[in-house]
């Protein structure tokens, strides 16, 4: 029993693998007979050189190819399961143009034109070499020829330069050709004092001083806008100033009278003293008899308030008095602000003595310091005193005790200038 159930099995498979070669070999048959199946025409992703003319170069190495001279070059085709491509980027020779490359591949770059590298470019009447100018040489590009690197000569200008190669640099131009130039802060320039200056042609450019020109300073009493910033004195004492000269004409004193007037007389054209109203009285007697306001021998010489060109006459004037005797300082300066001497006092006005002389503090009508210091203190006075150190103590009453308001005549008027200037300039600070 055992042996027939084998050999049964046995038979099955068999027959089993009998069926399947004759399913395969059906199958087989039937892919042979298939006409949608081609051969190949290539390995596709192959890749073969080519040349202009359509020629394969099959014996080159398409990853490695050979140069060829000038522009010419090979191209390239590549396989696909369509077959070769066609031969793209290859090169050929062609007519030679003048753009500084070999067209037609024989070696040669624009031999075609002997024209090229000549010089060109030459100006009737110039002189090549002198100056910047020079000739030019001839050069491909685009196709076409031009003149490379040619100067000729222009118009003379400010650059160091022999523009128009005569053989002179900037003849006509240095000196006399300017660019406006401001150095001051943005939003200055033309407010208040600041002003723009020139640059002149120097040295081939205009970067040399900037000539004339006025910047921004820190702000100064004296009636202008110093700092442009479109205010004037502001921070300063802007009220007018009137201002009495009480000077002693006796002849001890004829070498500071001399400096003084020296001294202040550039001060009148000061731009510190434009709203200054200037006025003088003199001190001195020759008599022993009455004095009373305003009653003196040099009365015609008390002054009321006037222009800066008027008062410089009445100092010159002044100079060439003499007299003696008594100089009643004290009676002057109480009579210049009681009203006996006839000076208008503005209302609003700064109201300034400055008393010059060589004697002590002096007076014929019973008068003394402290009366005119009282009389200055209530009714609004500053009191100013050029005295001889050794009598600076008959004065200090005057001047309320201050000793920066006592000064000593000079015989040398920068001085004077500069002590009466002092004067001014302290008038103006804002209290």
């Amino acid at each position: 029993m055992k042996r027939l159930v084998a050999s049964g099995f046995s038979w099955f498979i068999f027959s089993f693998v009998l069926f399947y070669l004759l399913l395969m070999m059906t199958s087989c048959q039937a892919c042979l007979d298939d006409d949608r199946l081609v051969p190949l025409e290539c390995r596709p992703g192959e890749r073969q050189l080519c040349d202009h003319d359509g020629a394969i170069l099959t014996s080159l190495n398409p990853d490695d190819p050979p140069k060829k001279s000038g522009v010419c070059k090979y191209g390239m085709r590549t396989c696909s399961f369509d077959g070769w491509s066609e031969c793209t980027g290859a090169v050929g020779p062609s007519e030679e143009i003048c753009d500084g490359l070999d067209n037609d591949c024989n070696g040669a770059i624009d031999n075609s034109f002997p024209e090229q590298h000549q010089l060109c470019g030459f100006v009737e009447d110039a002189d090549y070499g002198v100056g910047i100018c020079t000739p030019g040489v001839m050069k491909c590009d685009n196709g076409g020829l031009y003149c490379d690197g040619h100067v000729g000569p222009s118009e003379e200008v400010c650059d160091g330069l022999d523009n128009n190669c005569d053989g002179s640099v900037d003849e006509g131009v240095a000196n006399t050709t300017a660019i406006v130039c401001y150095d001051g802060p943005d939003g200055t320039m033309a407010i208040g004092e600041c002003r723009a200056g020139v640059r002149y042609c120097q040295d081939g450019g205009f970067d040399g001083p900037c000539d004339g020109q006025v910047t921004p300073v820190e702000e100064m009493c004296d009636n202008l806008d110093n700092d442009c910033d479109g205010e004037v004195d502001e921070g300063f004492d802007t009220r007018g100033v009137d201002l009495v000269f009480v000077i002693d004409i006796s002849g001890s004193f004829e070498d500071e009278i001399t400096s003084m007037i020296e001294g202040i007389t550039p001060l009148l054209d000061d731009p510190i003293t434009s709203n200054f109203r200037f006025g003088l009285a003199v001190i001195g007697r020759q008599d022993s008899g009455a004095y009373e306001p305003p009653v003196s021998r040099h009365s015609e010489m008390v002054t009321n308030f006037v222009a800066a060109d008027e008062f410089l006459q009445y100092l010159q004037a002044m100079q060439h008095m003499d007299d003696g005797g008594i100089e009643p300082s004290i009676d002057a300066t109480l009579w210049c602000m009681d009203g006996s001497y006839p000076f208008a006092w503005a209302p609003t006005s700064q109201k300034v003595i400055i008393l010059m002389t060589d004697e002590p503090a002096q007076t014929i009508i019973s008068q003394n310091t402290a009366n005119v210091n009282q009389y200055a203190i209530e009714n609004g006075f500053e009191i100013f005193v050029f005295a001889l150190p050794g009598h600076h103590a008959s004065f200090l009453q005057m001047v309320r005790g201050e000793q920066d308001r006592l000064y000593t005549p000079a015989a040398n008027s920068e001085t004077v200038f500069q002590q009466i200037r002092q004067i001014f300039e302290d008038l103006c600070i804002s209290g």
